[in-house]
């Protein structure tokens, strides 16, 4: 099988990330539940997790580290803990936001803990989200700003730089989803003046599904979204807002909060030589899709994610005719509505390929082969 869903899920995994997880698998304790040494060594490596991966964003002692069970729980944890202390105004956001950040705001709206949710639009031709676009929709009573570094349906990168710099000038918060964007886009928490940082591990960063993070500021109030066992003050039943304990309740995933320190030091390790080598192949597969008649292509910047369609055909039925050729993409919404109705493409929705370090050449070329002789197929 050709696999070309990274973006879902990154095929590629680094062989330290096995190696540390099969470490902590098979030497298993609670992380900070017990005095004895192995649950004391096992805090130890959460605890150095937590500062390999604050190094690689460039987030000081100004910031906590929380681990969750992935982005989309960083997501709520960011939008709902901290919002329930900033009661009314609006949110300003993005079309090009995934459901995990358009559904809890929803959810605020719906129950009036927030006035208003304001849709930004990129007005530039390359469908990047910039400073000026953001700046339409702020005003004195924006709570948050909740920018998607890259989109997961196009590709399209935001301008975080510029778009930190005016939260920054306005006091706003900047929550930032770094879904697709974490080990292909460098993303410096305190120079690029961002908020809150939410991640996935098991995408850019090569470590397993069940372990992300967010990112904060220390002097932001993020309230806990999950309650019960923290391991300090078990004499009160009020539950701790300290972080980072009192937002990790429960027995988190330590291998693979202990395999994603290893994969995302990996990463950065290696930045340069995996985003070139999945930079060319995307360059490769933007050219060749723009060369196949019938074809066309939503996606207008270098990215490992590529958005098209076969005209006059449903996304399913080119996923379904590429999985019985042997390649993996994936079809529909992408979780994504706004940014399809943005596209026009709500109906139909997308085939998205989304290349990764696990890919090579053969693998653009014959998915181009196959695409070819789809559109050729007679249809009635």
């Amino acid at each position: 099988m050709i696999y070309l869903d990274n973006a879902a899920t990154s095929k590629f995994k680094p062989r330290c990330m096995f190696d540390a997880m099969f470490c902590r698998l098979s030497d298993s304790a609670n992380p900070g539940r017990g005095g004895h040494n192995d649950s004391l060594d096992c805090a130890i490596m959460v605890n150095d997790a937590r500062a390999t991966l604050k190094t690689l964003f460039g987030a000081d002692d100004d910031y906590h580290i929380v681990f969750t069970s992935g982005c989309t729980e960083a997501l709520n944890l960011a939008i709902f803990g901290y919002l329930a202390d900033n009661i009314g105004g609006n949110v300003v956001t993005t079309v090009f936001e995934h459901n995990s950040v358009l559904r809890p705001l929803n959810n605020l709206l719906q129950r009036n803990v927030i006035d208003g949710i304001r849709y930004v639009s990129p007005s530039d031709p390359s469908q990047c989200v910039s400073a000026e676009d953001v700046a339409k929709y702020v005003d004195g009573n924006t709570r948050l700003i909740a920018v998607n570094h890259v989109s997961n349906v196009t590709g399209a990168t935001a301008d975080i730089e510029r778009i930190g710099e005016l939260a920054n000038s306005m006091n706003i918060p900047l929550l930032v989803d770094g879904a697709q964007s974490l080990g292909h886009k460098r993303l410096n928490v305190g120079k690029n003046k961002i908020s809150m940082l939410a991640a996935a591990g098991h995408k850019g960063l090569h470590g397993s599904q069940g372990a992300g993070f967010l990112i904060f500021r220390k002097d932001m109030k993020v309230r806990p979204i999950r309650f019960g066992g923290t391991g300090t003050f078990s004499d009160s039943l009020i539950q701790p807002e300290d972080a980072p304990e009192g937002l990790e309740s429960g027995t988190m995933n330590t291998a693979g909060v202990i395999g994603l320190g290893a994969a995302a030091q990996w990463t950065y390790d290696n930045f340069d030589k995996i985003n070139s080598h999945i930079g060319y192949l995307a360059s490769q597969a933007l050219y060749g899709l723009s060369k196949i008649d019938g074809i066309t292509v939503y996606t207008k910047t270098l990215s490992g994610v590529i958005s098209f369609n076969v005209n006059g055909v449903d996304s399913s039925e080119v996923a379904d005719y590429l999985n019985d050729n042997e390649i993996a993409v994936r079809n529909g919404l992408h979780c994504a509505p706004l940014a399809h109705r943005f596209l026009g493409t709500e109906k139909q929705g997308t085939v998205r390929m989304s290349i990764g370090y696990n890919n090579n050449a053969y693998h653009v070329s014959r998915t181009l082969d196959v695409l070819e002789k789809f559109c050729k197929l007679p249809r009635p």
